[in-house]
């Protein structure tokens, strides 16, 4: 079993796409999410709050739920398979990561939209307002990407845009992530299938 560590220490950020196992496969709709890598190492996503229950799927397409952002402590506490390499692989749950060079204020600037959105979440909504919705605004605030996502908002048609109009500054990772501390940085652990 092999594993990257990427370390981040400000000259990086990632995409993660969850459900998706390859740089070539495209997962179905519902089965797909996605989160992000600030330029400091520490995940970051969001989510729709009280997405359970019968009546969720309609509340979140037609009215909107209220959002949550979840840091480290969030993932921990509601989706510990997310920021954890072992229980992804206990619980079969294979992301794909891109990660992106970025400037020091392309760095800034993507970390500063989750900041905002911390602060703000809005509402969450599965048709637009998603978490790729949100992913995507990261990667324009920065200046990374100019335009949002083409066709509907999902992670990988998110993934998709990046690696199009970006490949020079990614490099694509699939497996069970998790993530740690080396040295004095945080790194997202990749440990593959």
């Amino acid at each position: 079993m092999a594993n990257h560590n990427i370390v981040f220490a400000g000259d990086k950020v990632a995409l993660i796409v969850r459900g998706k196992t390859s740089a070539e496969h495209s997962p179905g709709k519902l089965e797909q999410h996605a989160d992000c890598v600030r330029s400091n190492g520490s995940p970051v996503g969001y989510f729709g709050e009280g997405g359970e229950g019968s009546g969720y799927i309609f509340s979140a397409v037609l009215i909107g739920i209220r959002g949550e952002v979840y840091d480290m402590d969030g993932f921990k506490k509601n989706r510990p398979y997310y920021v954890d390499a072992a229980l992804a692989r206990g619980y079969g749950v294979v992301s794909t990561a891109l990660v992106v060079s970025v400037s020091s204020s392309q760095a800034e600037r993507f970390d500063d939209y989750w900041s905002r959105l911390t602060d703000d979440p809005g509402t969450f909504r599965l048709l637009g307002k998603n978490c790729s919705t949100r992913a995507s605004g990261a990667f324009r605030h920065a200046g990374i990407l100019a335009a949002g996502i083409p066709g509907l908002d999902t992670p990988n048609n998110l993934y998709k845009q990046i690696v199009t109009q970006r490949q020079d500054i990614c490099n694509s990772y699939s497996g069970y992530i998790g993530f740690t501390t080396i040295g004095s940085n945080m790194a997202m652990v990749v440990e593959d299938q």
